[in-house]
């Protein structure tokens, strides 16, 4: 135990400075989906600490033997910052294929039953998912802020590809379900809840409300990448229009 602790992964564990949240949440998601807006947004209140993606490898530095004692030891940078809400965005892809975690539906669960919120955060039209995922590889473009540059570059897409991502996209959003169908939750859905900068503040309320804390006004700048009419987007539009066109996807072009 004593080497666990000296691990930094696991230190605040026993640091007596810093207590454990009065409230925690997860929010579960993908990428892509505007979990960077929607945690900018919470950040604004002043009780909140949202933090990154700390089964990222980025922040995780490794694979985590231990995730509940790491999201314990994670859960105290709240108190270190004077905050007494803490939450943490985590993607099913970190779980099932970053740390290997056979039974992440169990660790979901296990967190449920200790007290923690869940946040189901999806974008519904797999599209356009994965038509941002593709910009974002070509370009290592991630967001957008109000005084950015535009984005006016238009991309050939392989259709085959962009089907595949559409479908994998479909799969993935049932698993999610499956994984949280027991555990109570509160939905945001990206086109509904975030895609307009005028729901912020009635998306950041409905979750300042699910976590039982007052309001408080949230603002950014982020923006979109893409751009509404997909035309304007995919060079080869024409031919995409023409591989969807009359079948069950064809709904994701409009």
């Amino acid at each position: 135990m004593k080497s666990l602790i000296k691990n930094l992964k696991y230190r605040n564990l026993i640091d007596p400075r810093f207590k454990y949240p009065v409230k925690k949440f997860v929010i579960y998601t993908r990428g892509r989906t505007g979990s960077t807006l929607l945690t900018e947004l919470l950040n604004c209140h002043p009780a909140i600490y949202c933090d990154v993606e700390i089964f990222n490898f980025i922040y995780s530095g490794s694979t985590i033997k231990f995730p509940e004692l790491y999201i314990k030891s994670c859960s105290k940078r709240a108190s270190a910052s004077g905050k007494s809400v803490y939450g943490f965005k985590v993607k099913i892809g970190q779980l099932r294929f970053e740390h290997k975690y056979k039974d992440y539906d169990k660790l979901l669960m296990s967190l449920h039953e200790k007290g923690w919120k869940f946040i189901h955060l999806k974008r519904m039209n797999f599209l356009r998912h994965k038509l941002s995922n593709i910009i974002t590889y070509q370009t290592n473009i991630f967001h957008l802020r109000k005084n950015d540059k535009e984005f006016n570059k238009k991309i050939i897409i392989d259709c085959n590809l962009l089907l595949k991502g559409i479908k994998y996209g479909e799969e993935v959003e049932k698993t999610e379900e499956e994984n949280l169908k027991d555990i109570p939750h509160m939905k945001i859905i990206y086109e509904d809840d975030l895609l307009d900068n005028n729901n912020f503040q009635k998306t950041a309320d409905m979750v300042f409300n699910f976590l039982g804390i007052n309001s408080y006004p949230v603002k950014s700048d982020l923006k979109r990448i893409t751009k509404e009419n997909l035309e304007d987007v995919i060079e080869n539009y024409k031919e995409v229009e023409k591989f969807f066109k009359n079948t069950e996807h064809e709904k994701y072009l409009h």
